[in-house]
């Protein structure tokens, strides 16, 4: 006994702390579940609507399963904004040959026969025919594209018959009178999307018409 005594080591007693139970989870609502599914497949398909409107992002959807489906917001890849072709109407070359479209336009036009009789009489020329005139100038608004190509209808040449002659001298005056009364409407009120552009030069192709001669160059 007394080596049994010996060996036996006294315990300390120790209150252990009683062990707490989890509480029980509920039974699971499977009508819940789906409703909430439905709720979110139909915020996710709002959204899907609006990342779509926005071109920034879309839903992916993956299924997983028979009865449980996930959705996933991915980024669009950035897609690369067509560049809009540099719009010509801003240089020199496209600026002339707007004006010269336009210039050809009311030399060919009923707004330009009360002018053209008046100088016809002020210059007391003969045997001019005015709608012949207008004509002529008509089928050259498609030639201009540069600046010689518009210099060639205000300035006569050698080869030049009488009557062509005669019209060139004739739509020189009508273009002067467009630049001065008619331009600014035709600027403002047509389809140039450089409008500030043209009328900067407005005077400056006024003096250039006024010396056709002369008329190489536009910007200065």
């Amino acid at each position: 006994m007394r080596f049994l005594k010996n060996k036996v080591r006294l315990v300390p007693n120790i209150k252990e702390d009683p062990v707490k139970e989890e509480p029980r989870s509920a039974p699971i609502n499977h009508s819940a579940i789906k409703q909430e599914s439905n709720e979110n497949d139909f915020s996710l398909n709002t959204k899907k609507e609006s990342f779509l409107d926005s071109s920034a992002f879309y839903v992916k959807r993956e299924s997983s399963g028979d009865s449980f489906q996930t959705y996933e917001e991915v980024p669009l890849l950035e897609r690369n904004k067509k560049k809009k072709a540099p719009n010509p109407d801003g240089n020199s070359k496209n600026l002339v040959k707007n004006y010269g479209k336009a210039l050809c336009m009311f030399a060919s036009s009923t707004m330009a026969i009360p002018y053209l009789e008046k100088i016809i009489a002020a210059k007391r020329l003969k045997d001019v025919k005015i709608f012949a005139f207008m004509n002529f100038y008509k089928k050259k608004k498609g030639g201009i594209t540069n600046i010689e190509s518009l210099r060639t209808l205000l300035v006569a040449e050698r080869d030049d018959t009488p009557e062509i002659k005669i019209f060139k001298q004739l739509f020189k005056e009508v273009s002067i009178i467009f630049l001065k009364y008619f331009c600014v409407n035709w600027i403002f009120n047509g389809k140039l999307l450089h409008k500030n552009e043209h009328l900067k030069f407005r005077l400056r192709m006024l003096r250039r018409v006024q010396n056709a001669e002369y008329f190489t160059y536009l910007r200065s």
